[in-house]
């Protein structure tokens, strides 16, 4: 299964700050993460109990994603050309919208500055 290659090597590659991500590659595990959060959860509740509103073991996951979704954004800006400081831009009001129309476009044959 090729999502879960993804998936599984956004993970293997959480300290790659340099080189490139492919857009499959980026968004795949961009979507996965929801369902493994969700799924992770459902998990400790049923072991530990926790009512609905309580939060579980699996925030530590959700944190350590984080990293992850770090590399692989800057990784997927690489592939488009762009410097992966870029990605800061999603600290200002809009820049998600500039980021989200960079991280959907095509790979560009070019070589990472």
């Amino acid at each position: 299964m090729k999502i879960i290659d993804y998936y599984l090597e956004s993970w293997r590659r959480f300290r790659d700050l340099q080189g490139r991500t492919t857009r499959p590659a980026f968004w795949w595990p961009f979507l996965i993460h929801p369902i493994v959060f969700l799924v992770l959860g459902g998990i400790f509740a049923a072991i530990f109990g926790l009512s609905t509103d309580q939060t579980g073991p699996e925030i530590v996951y959700a944190i350590a994603y984080v990293w992850v979704l770090i590399t692989l954004g800057v990784r997927r800006l690489h592939d488009i050309g762009r410097k992966g400081t870029w990605l800061l831009l999603g600290l200002v009001p809009f820049g998600n919208l500039v980021l989200l129309y960079w991280l959907v476009q095509p790979s560009t044959s070019e070589t990472n500055e």
